[in-house]
C-alpha cells in the first residue's frame, strides 16, 4: 500500500508541475498526428485548473481502489490466522464489495476507530462527486446531513527556533492536525493541491491503522 500512496503522490507533483496549453491538442507518433481540435480556446489558467480537477480525480480513484485492496489482503490474513473465528463475510463476499461496505464489515468483525471509517467513506464519496458529477455535490454524496464532509489529516513540524537561527540538537514538534471541509448539496467540491498532498499523506496513516487489525483476533 505504501507504494501505491507514493505512486499516486508523484502523479499528483507531476501534474501539478505541468503547463498544459491549447497546443497540447495533438500529438505525433510514428509520423501519425492525433489531434482533438473541438477542444475550446481557453486561457492556460483554465486549463491548468481543469487538469488539477482531473489530476485530483484519479488521486482519489487510485488511492480508494488501491486501498480496497488492501482492506482485502487485510481480511484474508485475519483469516487464515485465525480460520476458526467468526466472520460477517466470507472472502470473496468482502471482495465483491465496495470500499464503503467493506468498511461497514471491518467495524463488526474488528475494533476501528470510527474516525478512520468516516475519512474513508468521506474521499470516496467525493471522488464519486468529482468523477460523475463533475463536482457539483448531490444528495447521495452527503454523508452528514445535506452536506459532503471531507476529513484528513495534516502534520505540522515545528522546529526550535531562536533569533531566526534553527537550534541544533533540539528536537522538532511534531503534531498531526485534523482538516475538513464542508460541501452543502448543490455547490461545488474544490480541493486545494495541499488538500489533496495531505490527503496522500492521511492513507498513509489509515495503511498503518488498519494493517493491524489481523493481530485482534
Amino acid at each position: 500500500m505504501r507504494s501505491a500512496i507514493q505512486l499516486a503522490g508523484f502523479h499528483y507533483i507531476v501534474c501539478l508541475k505541468a503547463l498544459p496549453t491549447n497546443a497540447d491538442h495533438e500529438i505525433t507518433f510514428d509520423k501519425m498526428t492525433y489531434a482533438f481540435e473541438a477542444i475550446g480556446r481557453v486561457g492556460s489558467n483554465a486549463l491548468h485548473g481543469e487538469f488539477q480537477r482531473w489530476a485530483a480525480v484519479s488521486v482519489l480513484r487510485d488511492l480508494i481502489e488501491n486501498f480496497s485492496t488492501f482492506l482485502m489482503e487485510i481480511y484474508g490474513s485475519a483469516m487464515q490466522a485465525n480460520p476458526g473465528a467468526a466472520y460477517s463475510a466470507t472472502l470473496i463476499q468482502f471482495e465483491r464489495k465496495g470500499i464503503e461496505d467493506q468498511l461497514d464489515i471491518l467495524s463488526k468483525d474488528f475494533s476501528i476507530d470510527a474516525a478512520w471509517t468516516t475519512r474513508l467513506v468521506g474521499y470516496n464519496r467525493a471522488r464519486n462527486c468529482l468523477a460523475h458529477r463533475q463536482g457539483k455535490v448531490g444528495p447521495r454524496d452527503a454523508n452528514d446531513g445535506n452536506e459532503l464532509v471531507v476529513r484528513w489529516l495534516a502534520t505540522k513540524i515545528e522546529l526550535a527556533i531562536i533569533r531566526g537561527q534553527h537550534v541544533h540538537g533540539q528536537a522538532a514538534r511534531v503534531e498531526v492536525q485534523d482538516k475538513e471541509k464542508r460541501i452543502g448539496v448543490g455547490s461545488f467540491l474544490i480541493f486545494l493541491p495541499t488538500d489533496i498532498l495531505e490527503i496522500c499523506q492521511t492513507f498513509q496513516f489509515a495503511a498503518a491503522a488498519f494493517g493491524t487489525l489481523a493481530s485482534q483476533r
